[in-house]
């Protein structure tokens, strides 16, 4: 019982962060997605090289599609912002009950809204790489061909 007193005293102190984190964690990404979006699709996914090794897999009999990927990135994009938004909302409602389980269901959720967007950030990154990668061997096939 004294760990569930200490618990609710953590989020009662802590509440108002965790609000302004997933709230601002949420606009920040709302605000992002298209450009992120916008900006993967345009450099990445509608490359030559890149839409010439999907078809390929396709040839080859993979059902994958060409903005597959990026589609299911927006998906994460958006879970990620309406857990955030979520989260923000749970602790200005919710949080204000001074019961263990709604303690520990508005903090569950801040940490899942956190995991998905760690998971986001991640996935920026490695698309991010990709990009950079198909433009190195860009570079250096003109650069040899010159």
């Amino acid at each position: 019982m004294v760990l569930l007193s200490k618990l609710i005293q953590y989020h009662e102190e802590f509440r108002t962060a965790i609000f302004v984190s997933g709230f601002t964690i949420g606009s920040f990404l709302f605000s992002m997605k298209s450009f992120i979006l916008k900006t993967m699709k345009d450099d990445f996914y509608d490359s030559e090289d890149y839409q010439e090794k999907i078809s390929q897999a396709r040839k080859l009999g993979s059902d994958v599609g060409f903005y597959t990927p990026l589609k299911n990135f927006s998906r994460l994009l958006l879970c990620a912002i309406v857990l955030s938004f979520l989260s923000a909302l749970s602790q200005i409602s919710i949080g204000y009950i001074s019961n263990p389980w709604a303690v520990i269901f508005c903090l569950i959720l801040a940490f899942i809204s956190w995991v998905l967007v760690a998971i986001a950030i991640y996935y920026v990154g490695e698309n991010w790489s990709s990009a950079i990668d198909l433009a190195e061997k860009k570079a250096v096939k003109k650069d040899s061909s010159s």
